[in-house]
C-alpha cells in the first residue's frame, strides 16, 4: 500500500483544507509521483523508475502538471482518497505543495456545502451556526454532601484523610482570573474572614481561601479542603515543603496553601461503602492524567470564549510545582478550538487495502515548555488576557507526552513555528 496515514484539516468557513499524507516511499530516490485532484477524491499514482533517471521528477515542481498530467501508462501503485462525504474539492486548486522524503502536504480549495453560503464577496450564515457547537467532555462529581468517605493516595491506596470525613458544603470555585472578593456575598470590609485580609490584592486572594472543615471547594480537576481533615498534617516531611506528599510512598498529591490543601483528581481516590472511585469521573476514562489534562484545557478555553462563537485565539499557562523553589510552565496558544479533521483507519488500510476517512472535531494548539520563570513566561503570566491554572506533576508529564504524540500527525517540517510546537487534543 502506497499510503500509510492521511490527515486532513478541513475548514469549511475558509473553504479550504490542508492535506498531510504519509507514505511508505522515499521520494528522494528515483521515482515519479502523480497527484490528481478531482471534485470527490484525491488520486495518487506512484511510478518507480526502471533506469537511473527519474521519469517525471521534473513534474514535482509544477502544481499544474501534478494536477492535470495524464499518461497512458498504468501506475505501479494507485491509491484513491475519497472525500465526497465531507467536502467538494475545486480541481486545479492545489497550492503549497511540499514533498519531504516520505511525506506529502498541500492545500486545496473547497466548494460551499450544498452549493449555499454565498460567494467570495459575501457569506451567508445560517441561524444554527450562531450557537456554539463545542462538544467538551463533562465530569461527574462523585462527592455528595453528608456522605462519609475516605481520601486515599491513588498510587499506594494509603488513607490520607482522618478516618472517614464528610462534607456539608460542596461548592465550585470560579475562574482563577476572577477577583475572589466578588465570589462572596460581602466585601473584605465587613469584618468576616474567608481567608482575606485588607491588604491583599485580587491577584493573590484566590490562593488563600480557607475552607471550613466541612467544605469541599472544587474547580476543573482539583479540589481544596481544610488541612485538619488530613491524617498527616503534622508529618515532618510535608511540614517543610509546599508540595503535599503521601506519607507512605511520598507520591505528589497536591499543594499546601496556608491552612488549606489543594489536591488533584489524578492523584487522589475516594472510598465510599467499600467502593473506590475518583473524585471527578470522565465519561470515557482511559488515562486519568491525560483525561484531566485535556479537560482542563477544553474547560478553560470554553470559559475564555464564553458568549462568543468566533473570537481571538486563547492563551493558557499551565503551571506545575516541582520543588520548593522550582516551577515548570506549559504555554498553550489555542489556534482553533473546533477544527474538523479527516483521518484514516490504519487497520482498514492494512487489512482491506483501501482508504476510508473518518471525521472528528479537535482543538489545534501551539505549545512550548519552559522550565523556569523567564521573560517570556513572565509576560504571559502578567497578561490579564491569559488564563493561568496549576496542574499536577502527573498531568503535566502525561499531558506533554500526549501533545508530543499528537504533533506527529503532521510532517516534521510543519510541527514547529516561531519556537512553538503544533499539536492537537484528542486526535
Amino acid at each position: 500500500m502506497l499510503i500509510e496515514n492521511v490527515f486532513i484539516e478541513l475548514r469549511s468557513r475558509l473553504r479550504s483544507c490542508n492535506v498531510f499524507i504519509t507514505t511508505g516511499v522515499d521520494f528522494t530516490k528515483n521515482c515519479s509521483l502523480k497527484i490528481s485532484i478531482q471534485t470527490n477524491c484525491i488520486v495518487l499514482n506512484y511510478y518507480k523508475d526502471k533506469d537511473d533517471k527519474p521519469k517525471r521528477r521534473d513534474s514535482l515542481s509544477s502544481i499544474e502538471s501534478l494536477s492535470d498530467w495524464c499518461s497512458d501508462e498504468e501506475g505501479e501503485v494507485s491509491t484513491v482518497i475519497p472525500v465526497r462525504q465531507f467536502c467538494k474539492i475545486i480541481p486545479n486548486s492545489m497550492s503549497c505543495l511540499k514533498i519531504d522524503k516520505s511525506t506529502i502536504s498541500f492545500r486545496l480549495l473547497t466548494e460551499p456545502k450544498n452549493g449555499a453560503g454565498g460567494n467570495f464577496y459575501k457569506e451567508l450564515l445560517s441561524t444554527n451556526n450562531m450557537e456554539s457547537s463545542t462538544k467538551g467532555n463533562s465530569l461527574k462529581l462523585n462527592v455528595k454532601a453528608g456522605e462519609e468517605l475516605r481520601l486515599t493516595c491513588a498510587n499506594c491506596c494509603n488513607v490520607v484523610s482522618v478516618n472517614s470525613v464528610k462534607f456539608d458544603r460542596i461548592l465550585e470555585l470560579p475562574t482563577a482570573n476572577l477577583d475572589m472578593s466578588e465570589w462572596f456575598c460581602h466585601g473584605n470590609g465587613h469584618g468576616h474572614s474567608h481567608g482575606h485580609s485588607h491588604g491583599e490584592t485580587p491577584q493573590t486572594s484566590d490562593t488563600i481561601i480557607k475552607p471550613n472543615k466541612s467544605d469541599f471547594l472544587y474547580r476543573l480537576t482539583f479540589f481544596v479542603v481544610n488541612n485538619t481533615i488530613l491524617s498527616d498534617k503534622t508529618n515532618k516531611f510535608n511540614a517543610t515543603r509546599p508540595v503535599y506528599h503521601c506519607n507512605r510512598c511520598l507520591a505528589w498529591l497536591g499543594l499546601k496553601e496556608k491552612d488549606s490543601v489543594k489536591l488533584f483528581n489524578s492523584e487522589i481516590k475516594i472510598t465510599h461503602n467499600d467502593t473506590e472511585s475518583v473524585i471527578f469521573a470522565h465519561k470515557n476514562e482511559q488515562d486519568i492524567h491525560t483525561d484531566d489534562f485535556i479537560y482542563t484545557i477544553e474547560r478553560m478555553t470554553r470559559e475564555f470564549n464564553l458568549g462568543f462563537q468566533y473570537t481571538v485565539m486563547c492563551k493558557l499557562v499551565l503551571e506545575c510545582t516541582v520543588s520548593a523553589v522550582k516551577k515548570q510552565y506549559l504555554l498553550i496558544w489555542v489556534m482553533d478550538k473546533e477544527l474538523q479533521v479527516l483521518r484514516n483507519n490504519v487497520q482498514t488500510i492494512l487489512l482491506e487495502d483501501r482508504i476510508e476517512l473518518h471525521s472528528t472535531t479537535v482543538t489545534k494548539i501551539l505549545f512550548k515548555v519552559e522550565f523556569c520563570m523567564n521573560e517570556e513566561v513572565e509576560s504571559w503570566v502578567s497578561d490579564p488576557g491569559v488564563v493561568t491554572t496549576e496542574i499536577s506533576k502527573g498531568m503535566f508529564n502525561n499531558g506533554l507526552a500526549h501533545l508530543e504524540k499528537m504533533s506527529q500527525k503532521v510532517p516534521e517540517c510543519f510541527r514547529n513555528t516561531n519556537g512553538y510546537c503544533v499539536s492537537y487534543l484528542k486526535v
